[in-house]
């Protein structure tokens, strides 16, 4: 998969170093935000198409977990109020 952008250590570095960022995805407006980040990079041919698919699909699997997380606690909400 190609990396995005590569952050140099120094102006005067030309020596990549890899930048680890550390998307938060906790909930569906996170997941929905590195979606769109993703969409945008695709757009601008800094990532390629197909990686971008990829990770969406991913990001969509994790969208479906959030979902069902906040389901089953409302579930729960309401078993315990009867």
């Amino acid at each position: 998969m190609a990396r995005a952008k590569l952050a140099t250590v120094e102006e005067n570095d030309a020596t990549p170093v890899e930048r680890r960022v550390r998307a938060k995805l906790d909930t569906l407006a996170d997941v929905r935000r590195e979606m769109a980040k993703l969409y945008r990079m695709a757009r601008a041919e800094t990532l390629d198409v197909q990686d971008a698919a990829r990770l969406v699909n991913i990001l969509m699997l994790i969208g479906r977990l959030i979902e069902g997380g906040e389901f089953e606690k409302r579930l729960e909400a309401l078993e315990g109020r009867t």
